[in-house]
């Protein structure tokens, strides 16, 4: 029974993550179109390796750089 609603949960979750979108200003949208808050187009993810953990702005490389700033390292 525990595994059924665990299995559930997890379809739930994922048809509605595939439904967020960001616009090509960088917003997020949620399945209606309206805007949403970036938290929910955006999973938190790990860190990539070697990636450092910025206490203040965000990774870029192995680099913390201000949050308004634009990461160009692919």
């Amino acid at each position: 029974m525990l595994r059924a609603l665990a299995l559930i949960a997890a379809l739930a979750l994922a048809s509605t993550a595939s439904a967020q979108t960001i616009d090509a200003k960088g917003n997020c949208h949620d399945a209606k179109g309206k805007l949403a808050k970036m938290d929910v187009c955006k999973p938190a993810a790990a860190p990539a390796a070697g990636a450092p953990s910025c206490k203040k702005g965000k990774p870029c490389g192995k680099a913390c750089i201000a949050m308004d700033k634009v990461c160009h390292i692919k």
